[in-house]
């Protein structure tokens, strides 16, 4: 039998160096984090060709200067490069460098497990009638790993569930529990449980630095209260009524400003309008008929009747009347 695993192991690793391919262990990230994936020793050639598959998909296929195929980024040197990795990015990465005339040069499989860094773990206590159970939580999947601390020294569990009987339970033992993956590691606060016939109480173990800290947040709470953004919250209110005075105040200019405005170019085109009408004759308004009859009335009233016209042989000439008569016989 063992004979047969050692062939079988002799037969993968020539069959791994011939062809030039090198399977390594998983490589465990966090979400969020920068994978580079490189292939090996190997020195890319810019007559190279490259292929990257991801879970046997081709993501990036370069042959010679030209990249044919780009779903993913790929460093000068062929490594592989994956920025801000989600679960769906784990999988079987394959990477292949042929020379220009198509003969293998070198390959590589690696694969890449993404995790979720575990959460900040609680013991949970439960008294039953011959001990007491305690329950580690934040345990979520199989990939988590669990141990127990009892008074500080490592219990001999590893499972989120811990059984603890009565006779081995004294007063003032406390209890831990940590958490961890391949990518982070939590623990929990330690408990006193306290079990008795009618009640149970799982008491913090650092009971004092647990006052300190609400004493702490206590101060801080009140520092808010006297605070607003930053400064003082008389002074913050002192800034504000100047503030709210000031633009008040402007506000009362700026509705004066425009008041003035409005007025004088109301006023501007009032007086624009009473030049153009003073210009322009005044159809609208006839004159009053009896108005007109009264003035021609005057008017023919005043005029006297012209004096004749002279002579063309001028002045007639002043004599006796007899003369005259007998001068107008002859004529």
């Amino acid at each position: 039998m063992l004979q047969n695993v050692t062939i079988t192991l002799l037969i993968n690793l020539i069959f791994m160096f011939s062809t030039g391919t090198f399977v390594s262990s998983c490589i465990y990230k966090a979400v969020g984090g920068k994978v580079v994936i490189s292939v090996d020793d190997a020195k890319l050639q810019e007559d190279n060709e490259l292929r990257w598959t991801h879970n046997k998909q081709r993501v990036y296929l370069k042959k010679g200067s030209q990249i044919k195929l780009n779903k993913l980024n790929v460093n000068k040197d062929g490594s592989l490069i994956l920025e801000n990795v989600q679960k769906d990015k784990s999988g079987e990465y394959k990477g292949i460098i042929y020379d220009a005339e198509g003969k293998l040069i070198k390959e590589t499989v690696q694969q890449l497990c993404v995790l979720e860094p575990v959460p900040e773990p609680t013991v949970m206590v439960e008294c039953v009638e011959k001990g007491v159970n305690l329950t580690c939580s934040a345990v979520n999947n199989d990939e988590v790993v669990v141990s127990w601390m009892k008074n500080g020294m490592k219990a001999n569990a590893t499972r989120a569930f811990l059984h603890v009987i009565s006779s081995e339970l004294k007063s003032g033992d406390n209890f831990s529990c940590t958490v961890s993956n391949k990518i982070s590691k939590k623990s929990a606060k330690e408990v006193k449980p306290v079990c008795s016939d009618t009640d149970l109480h799982a008491t913090i173990a650092n009971e004092d630095k647990e006052k300190e800290m609400n004493s702490t947040s206590g101060n801080e709470k009140n520092k808010e209260k006297r605070f607003l953004f930053g400064l003082e919250l008389w002074l913050m209110l002192v800034i504000l009524t100047v503030g709210g005075f000031f633009l008040i105040l402007f506000i009362i200019c700026l509705v004066c400003v425009c008041r003035c405005y409005r007025r004088n170019k109301r006023k501007a085109k009032e007086e624009e309008e009473y030049r153009l009408t003073s210009l322009m004759p005044d159809h609208t308004n006839p004159p009053d008929e009896q108005y007109m009859q009264t003035t021609s009335e005057r008017s023919s009233k005043s005029q006297r009747p012209l004096p004749p016209l002279p002579s063309p042989q001028g002045p007639p000439c002043v004599g006796p009347p007899e003369e005259n008569n007998l001068a107008s016989q002859r004529h």
